[in-house]
């Protein structure tokens, strides 16, 4: 039996039970617990479990009153493939300042053939926060590398390691990160999500994951952008388009209400965590996983947001 389906197999007992120390996983039950704290509350218990959406996985936090307040598929592992560089992205910033520059190295001999990248190259120079931009925006999984070797050579103290090492030092201390922000079932193996199913999370940790996100101004802002007209610190310039087709206003799936966040697809399931906000203040963040087409994804995101402006608040 895989690793993953034992996961899924003892959230299944651990939601039965009512002892999963996760937290309760059950939107519907999380609603109904919380009535109290949110007028809301009463109506996402029944109303929210009409919407229609065909990703197998989905997730929906209200950001104001703190809720959980649908789930779908919760009792399966998630395959978050570049959804999880917003892990990469928190991980990096509890360890290096935004300001600091790095140089790319041998790292990039570790980005997988047919990745999506930013097209950075060995010698060019970035700074932390542009190379969240690159990871965040392009979705490139040559900035997750170069990340990650910095991050490893600056936990252990040791700027002469080399790539290899450097990058399996911050695979080893990015799970403990993940521990200590209570992802409970979520397991690290590459920096940039191109993985196979020894890479997986839950619908619950990715959604403490975009919450995380959503605070941080950096990862928020850049995870924001449509496009943008980059100079690297070593004076090399680039353009990078934004993964997410919410954010484009050409796109069939433009939304205004969109802020971000992260797009992800491995082995043919398409991921979309993605936050938006209404003009009267409302904000939710909502997680859509497993979609079998990259825009499938996009087209949930359109229904769950029209419900929430629609639906419910009419």
């Amino acid at each position: 039996m895989t690793r993953p389906r034992i996961l899924a197999i003892i959230c299944i007992f651990a939601m039965l039970a009512g002892l999963s120390s996760c937290g309760k996983t059950d939107g519907r039950k999380n609603a109904r617990l919380h009535s109290e704290d949110s007028i809301y509350a009463i109506s996402y218990a029944d109303e929210l479990y009409n919407i229609k959406i065909d990703s197998p996985q989905c997730f929906i936090y209200d950001v104001a009153n703190d809720i959980l307040v649908f789930s779908k598929g919760e009792d399966k592992v998630v395959y978050p493939g570049s959804t999880s560089k917003l892990i990469t992205a928190l991980f990096t910033l509890s360890v290096l300042s935004a300001e600091m520059v790095i140089t790319a190295g041998d790292e990039l001999d570790m980005v997988k053939p047919g990745s999506s990248i930013a097209y950075i190259k060995k010698g060019h120079m970035l700074t932390v926060e542009m190379l969240i931009q690159a990871m965040m925006m392009p979705s490139g999984n040559d900035a997750a590398y170069v990340l990650s070797a910095a991050v490893g050579r600056a936990i252990r103290n040791d700027d002469g390691m080399s790539a290899q090492d450097a990058v399996s030092a911050f695979i080893e201390d990015i799970n403990a990160y993940c521990l200590q922000i209570g992802l409970c079932g979520t397991v690290i193996t590459t920096p940039d999500g191109y993985a196979g199913d020894e890479q997986y999370t839950t619908t619950e940790d990715m959604a403490i994951v975009a919450k995380l996100a959503c605070q941080n101004e950096i990862i928020s802002e850049y995870a924001s952008l449509a496009k943008a007209n980059v100079v690297y610190a070593s004076g090399h310039t680039n353009t990078w388009i934004n993964t997410n087709k919410l954010l484009d206003p050409e796109s069939a799936y433009y939304s205004p209400y969109v802020k971000g966040l992260k797009t992800g697809s491995i082995s043919g399931e398409y991921s979309l965590v993605f936050c938006f906000e209404f003009d009267d203040g409302r904000k939710y963040i909502a997680g859509l996983f497993g979609a079998d087409n990259k825009n499938a994804r996009f087209k949930d995101a359109n229904t769950i947001i029209s419900y929430f402006e629609e639906a419910i608040f009419t």
